[in-house]
């Protein structure tokens, strides 16, 4: 079976390869665009002048550098395997490339259920800010996943020492990042709402984890994002110093950045969001009784 990468390199290759009769097709009466074979005589070169494999390479890689890296999907389920895993990334870039307004909707409906999350939890659970991580915060472990009864309710619970969420923490919730263990063993999923009805009733304790022990797990890094970054810009200058000499652009290079700008407003909405994290951060049942019914069991 072929590995990963290169049985995706394929299938872009193919999607490429199918949009060769739209250049084509705009080839004919555009001007300094001409369908070449190599040349190897001592001729000077003319900058004005690409071949269909020119536009079809730079096309390509634009599209693949934003559709791969735009990509920032949930946490895998429990029983997910690796190759179901490896397809669903494979439908989301399909989607991307065939319909970028349905991702960057998708991205939008995420942002602003994380915003939700993360204004829901600091709301109910009296949130203060983030204390800067140091060299002597090891000797001093913080109060975090005790608890304290509050005045209201002798039923309701707010940690001891709960820092406050970020939207990095509402994305983490959402994407399926927090497991739920009962005696030691998986049981399911929980939504946001679920973990902080549990954390008030006092049956888990507050996770203790923060933005960034959040972002250790993401595979995401300033590398990655700057290389999409760039091709992108490079790819649209080609294109502007081409309009500023008057020389034509194919479909292909036009439908190429309609699809990376609305790939890349979709990686602006995913910013905060942890990308390809594996493994969701484990929560104990602690209360004598079983949960109840959960929203993914």
């Amino acid at each position: 079976m072929p590995c990963p990468l290169n049985l995706t390199m394929i299938l872009l290759l193919h999607a490429i390869l199918f949009c060769i009769p739209f250049v084509r097709a705009s080839l004919p009466g555009l001007n300094n665009t001409f369908i070449l074979a190599p040349d190897a005589s001592n001729s000077p070169p003319n900058n004005d002048i690409r071949t269909l494999w020119d536009i079809i390479w730079s096309c390509g890689i634009t599209l693949f550098a934003c559709a791969w890296t735009a990509m920032h999907p949930n946490i895998p389920g429990m029983n997910e395997k690796k190759l179901a895993i490896f397809f669903r990334r494979i439908l989301i870039m399909f989607t991307m490339l065939i319909a970028p307004e349905l991702i960057l909707t998708w991205a939008s409906l995420q942002l602003y259920s994380a915003l939700a999350a993360k204004k829901q939890f600091n709301g109910a659970l009296g949130a203060r800010p983030a204390k800067a991580h140091d060299k002597n915060s090891d000797l001093e472990l913080p109060l975090r996943g005790r608890f304290l009864e509050s005045s209201g309710s002798s039923n309701a619970y707010r940690p001891a020492e709960f820092e406050e969420w970020t939207v990095t923490h509402g994305f983490f919730a959402w994407m399926g990042g927090f497991m739920l263990y009962v005696d030691r063993e998986p049981r399911a999923t929980l939504t946001p709402d679920e973990l902080l009805h549990f954390i008030r009733e006092g049956s888990v304790d507050m996770p203790d984890i923060q933005k960034e022990d959040i972002e250790d797990r993401s595979k995401g890094d300033v590398l990655s994002k700057g290389v999409a970054i760039l091709q992108l810009v490079w790819f649209i200058l080609q294109l502007i110093a081409r309009g500023v000499q008057n020389l034509p652009m194919t479909l292909l290079e036009i439908d190429t950045l309609a699809i990376a700008i609305l790939a890349f407003s979709a990686y602006i909405l995913w910013w905060t969001k942890p990308k390809d994290v594996a493994r969701p951060y484990i929560v104990h049942w602690k209360s004598a009784a079983l949960p109840p019914t959960l929203t993914y069991e």
